[in-house]
């Protein structure tokens, strides 16, 4: 039996109701279906002390979700497609993102196209666009105290009210440069769009 995912924005009414829908149509037509909300791939903050939120990147994976799903559907925005982005990303499971919402730049379809997108992938009528993340890591005396991965960018900046920061950067191997600024941003070639 081939197997699907969803993952779905459950603060949009509107993705709620469509994830259902798709989950019994491609249950009818045979499909395993394994169903989740991008809750899971929301990112916690970083603290000095603690790691507040913090879920390893290995504990991202919703219940059911593995490398033997064919693919898995997107229901929301941006913001639902980064989280799901993580979500799945260490199981190289395709995702088709569709937009329900307004902010669309990284959904693939809409929902008045949905119909005619999920023939074609159950079909296997599709391409995969590879996508590069990062892999963020907070470290301090080799204990990982926050990690995450990122499907746009990664920012580090200073604390409001505090003077300008300076930060050591190293890239492969070359050698480390000293930069002082206010923050940094690393963005993969999906996050550089925003900044063009």
């Amino acid at each position: 039996m081939p197997k699907a995912g969803i993952i779905y924005n459950d603060i949009k009414p509107v993705a709620v109701h469509v994830a259902m829908e798709l989950k019994n149509q491609l249950t009818a037509a045979g499909w395993d279906v394994c169903v989740t909300t991008s809750m899971g791939g929301i990112l916690g903050y970083s603290h000095p002390d603690s790691s507040v939120c913090h879920t390893p990147i290995k504990g991202l994976k919703p219940p059911g979700f593995d490398s033997d799903m064919e693919f898995a559907v997107v229901l929301g925005g941006d913001s639902t497609v980064l989280a799901a982005s993580r979500q799945v990303a260490p199981f190289g499971i395709p995702l088709l993102t569709v937009n329900t919402g307004h902010m669309g730049f990284l959904t693939e379809t809409y929902l008045n196209q949905l119909p005619q997108a999920i023939e074609q992938v159950m079909a296997g009528k599709y391409e995969i666009e590879e996508r590069v993340m990062l892999t963020v890591k907070v470290v301090r005396e080799e204990a990982v105290l926050w990690e995450a991965l990122c499907l746009n960018e990664m920012v580090l900046h200073r604390e409001p009210l505090t003077s300008m920061c300076h930060f050591e950067i190293a890239i492969g191997h070359h050698a480390a440069l000293d930069i002082a600024a206010d923050g940094v941003i690393v963005s993969t070639p999906t996050g550089s769009t925003a900044y063009s």
